[in-house]
């Protein structure tokens, strides 16, 4: 399965600027800023994962010979 680099590194800077947003918001429910927080944590633990895996899979593909 081909990972888009792009997609990745874009869902995980939103999700990390959401997450300060989040942070640095008061909430009149405390509970509702956790679960918020937590499913966003969770999101950009997944998109560094991918993003690791992404790089893997680059570096096992042999590299493009250019012709001048």
């Amino acid at each position: 399965m081909k990972i888009n680099k792009d997609l990745v590194d874009a869902v995980m800077m939103v999700s990390f600027i959401i997450l300060v947003l989040i942070g640095t918001t008061d909430f009149e429910n405390i509970i509702a800023k956790d679960v918020t927080m937590g499913a966003l944590g969770l999101l950009t633990v997944g998109m560094v994962i991918l993003r690791g895996i992404q790089l893997r899979q680059a570096a096992k593909e042999p590299k493009e010979e250019y012709e001048y």
